[in-house]
């Protein structure tokens, strides 16, 4: 694809829709299975780690497979044969990928234009290695999200973020406000997804709160998913978190963006909640390791 266009389609099309688009990641040697094994051995925290074991369906949550399961080397050294996957998180910061990897972030962010820039606080990659035939749930991210595939195939399906007859509200009231794990799969529903046929070189964006869901092809699969935090996000979930709060009291409040008056007044709200909290009891910090970070423009 020609610079100019690939950059008009990341313009015109993030954090609105889905579409797929080039990469020049395909067959690197970083993100061949040996050397994956080693980055795994060397990873500071293996509670970063997930992994899980066994047979998944699309309406499965996360739990599923995760509570017997293999060593993590283990899981990624048989991987073409026992039906898991394992998704590497941080890798951005290890010496060996941090030069690709963050690089990878920049760019994504070049291409993306300043509504990404302005926005995003932190970058991070993660590395997502699964099985053949592996699938992947139905589940969505409060993170604006880019799936580079490197090895292998998958079928990638993404629905519409904006359709509240698919994901409502109070959908994403519970998805901020109760857990991220909570997206309902509508099987009725399917044929109205993007269907991506995604090969090694090119990638798909997820934008905000798009559902999606995969199933890996005859091969193992390796995936970089690049994801950033965002000012706007972390809007929402003070929104929807008070929200919450406020039906509690038996108030039927307004659904983010329906006022914009109504957002300042609560985002205020939570301010002050936030610093009368602050004074009884000392917050952790956010983030215990390194993070990446947008350079300015």
């Amino acid at each position: 694809m020609v610079a100019d266009e690939e950059r008009a389609r990341f313009l015109k099309s993030y954090n609105r829709s889905s579409f797929m688009f080039p990469h020049g990641l395909a067959g690197h040697p970083l993100f061949e299975l040996p050397s994956l094994i080693r980055l795994a051995e060397r990873m500071p925290d293996h509670r970063e780690t997930y992994w899980s074991n066994g047979s998944v369906a699309v309406d499965h949550t996360w739990a599923e497979g995760t509570l017997q399961r293999k060593s993590l080397v283990d899981t990624i050294a048989n991987i073409e044969r026992n039906n898991s996957i394992v998704i590497l998180k941080h890798t951005e910061q290890d010496p060996e990928y941090a030069a690709v990897l963050q690089g990878t972030l920049a760019r994504l962010v070049d291409l993306s234009g300043e509504r990404l820039r302005a926005d995003a606080t932190i970058g991070e990659v993660l590395i997502l290695i699964s099985s053949p035939g592996r699938v992947t749930p139905y589940h969505m991210d409060g993170e604006a999200n880019f799936l580079l595939q490197v090895a292998g195939r998958k079928d990638f399906y993404v629905f519409d973020p904006g359709d509240r007859t698919l994901v409502t509200d109070m959908d994403l009231e519970r998805f901020y406000a109760v857990g991220n794990h909570i997206a309902v799969y509508h099987p009725d529903r399917q044929v109205e997804a993007a269907a991506y046929d995604l090969h090694p070189g090119y990638g798909v964006h997820i934008p905000v709160t798009a559902p999606h869901w995969v199933r890996n092809g005859d091969n193992v699969s390796v995936a970089l998913s690049v994801n950033y935090e965002l000012r706007s996000g972390e809007r929402l979930l003070k929104l929807h978190r008070l929200n919450r709060r406020l039906r509690r009291y038996g108030l039927n409040p307004r659904p983010p963006g329906a006022s914009a008056l109504g957002d300042r007044v609560k985002l205020l709200a939570a301010g002050a909640i936030s610093a009368v909290r602050s004074w009884v009891r000392t917050d952790p910090p956010a983030h215990s390791y390194a993070v990446w970070t947008p350079p300015p423009g």
